[in-house]
């Protein structure tokens, strides 16, 4: 009775030992010939939440709203939509490039910039709107404001000058 029970708990321990040592063995290979676009592995992708639009009445479109104005003079102009709540216009304007957001009053951030500014201050646009403008010293530039149901930004990652920025701010709606 006793070589019984020995042997049924060496066949145990056998077979567990098996089985733990066949979860050890790599993963299946892809066949080489096989595409990586074409493969069958499920990757969880986010959609990328920009979207480019051919101008300021395909924003209008997609959103419901999109910039009055923008300043006169602008190159090379690009036009977003972030979300359902966003509308941007990327542009040069005297060699300096600019980011302009509008959106909805309620959102935080609306120039996903997440800086520490060095220098700030607050001035009135040409609407009577209280402009925060911040600066850092390699050129970075960031203006926020509030204008009725809508929120603004306009960014620079170099070149700021507060008289230039003024003349972007001034020329958004």
């Amino acid at each position: 009775m006793k070589s019984k029970k020995c042997l049924l708990v060496t066949l145990i321990l056998v077979s567990l030992t098996a089985l733990s040592l066949s979860g050890c063995t790599p993963a299946a290979e892809k066949p080489a010939d096989k595409p990586a676009e074409t493969s069958t592995d499920s990757k969880t992708e986010l959609p990328n939440p920009m979207v480019e639009q051919a101008s300021t009445v395909a924003i209008n479109e997609a959103i419901g709203f999109t910039f009055s104005t923008l300043p006169t003079g602008i190159t090379d102009v690009k036009y977003y939509t972030i979300s359902d709540n966003l509308a941007q216009a990327d542009f040069i304007l005297n060699r300096v490039s600019y980011t302009v957001r509008k959106g909805d009053a309620l959102i935080d951030n609306v120039a996903g910039v997440y800086t520490d500014f060095q220098n700030g201050e607050t001035k009135a646009n040409s609407t009577g709107a209280a402009v925060l403008y911040q600066s850092n010293p390699d050129g970075m530039g960031l203006a926020t404001w509030t204008q009725g149901a809508f929120v603004y930004s306009v960014y620079c990652e170099t070149g700021f000058d507060l008289a230039g920025m003024e003349v972007v701010v001034n020329g958004v709606s």
